[in-house]
């Protein structure tokens, strides 16, 4: 099967931060001088695992896009947003990268160690990041971690996924999407005893993993990722003054 990448852009642009961009959506703003688009674009294109590369993006969207990226018009929301541009690409016939265009220093290299580890070890898969990980690369700055396996940990804002696991769970893809920050509401969302986990300090990633196998029907795995590069986004001004003020890499 063929691999595409699916980048959501049609976020808008949280009004703490619209003096700072002459656009309202989020994927146009720009960082150290370069949209989020074009970086994610970028670390996609230069990662060379992508026969294609979508982005399913509003008006403002169409008339900026990378010359490397294809364009689908967004739909009502996320599940409507990925479905047009898994649609666009052929369907269940390939498999897919969904990659959230929020992320400033998501690069080719660690875009292409998540996906090529996550290959070869499940159906559905996310980027799990430990706090020490994240600090290191991020000295100061604010995210949300979550109790796990003994250790405090964050989603990334991204994920791998088969083509017919995605046509069979449009509407789990989309609250994993929603909710990738938070394991908290995952585990709500997973049932009683991933609440149990959570409330004795007990969750682990293996018991995550398992009841997202019953509920999917795949294989199903958390990717221990070391650069933080793909968890760092933007949600805030100060995720946004926070990076602005950390130099380049």
């Amino acid at each position: 099967m063929g691999l595409n990448a699916i980048l959501i852009a049609g976020g808008q642009l949280p009004e703490e931060l619209r003096q700072f961009s002459p656009h309202a959506t989020k994927a146009l703003l720009p960082v150290n001088g370069r949209t989020l688009l074009h970086t994610a674009v970028d670390a996609a294109k230069d990662s060379g695992l992508f026969d294609r590369i979508v982005v399913s993006g509003n008006h403002e969207v169409v008339d900026n896009m990378p010359e490397e990226a294809e364009y689908v018009q967004i739909g009502a929301d996320v599940v409507d947003n990925i479905m047009n541009a898994y649609e666009h690409l052929g369907g269940h016939v390939h498999d897919y990268v969904v990659l959230s265009p929020d992320l400033p220093r998501i690069n080719a290299e660690v875009l292409g160690n998540f996906v090529s580890r996550a290959q070869d070890m499940g159906e559905l898969c996310m980027p799990v990041v430990s706090r020490e990980d994240f600090l290191t690369k991020f000295p100061g700055a604010k995210n949300r971690f979550e109790k796990l396996d003994g250790g405090h940990f964050t989603m990334g804002s991204a994920f791998y996924i088969t083509g017919p696991v995605l046509r069979q769970n449009m509407p789990l893809a989309r609250d994993l999407f929603h909710n990738r920050k938070s394991v908290h509401k995952m585990a709500i969302f997973f049932g009683l005893p991933v609440v149990w986990g959570m409330l004795t300090g007990r969750l682990t990633l293996a018991l995550l993993e398992r009841r997202a196998e019953q509920l999917t029907g795949a294989r199903v795995r958390g990717v221990h990722v070391r650069d933080a590069g793909i968890a760092y986004d933007i949600d805030d001004l100060e995720n946004y003054r926070f990076i602005n003020g950390q130099s380049g890499e």
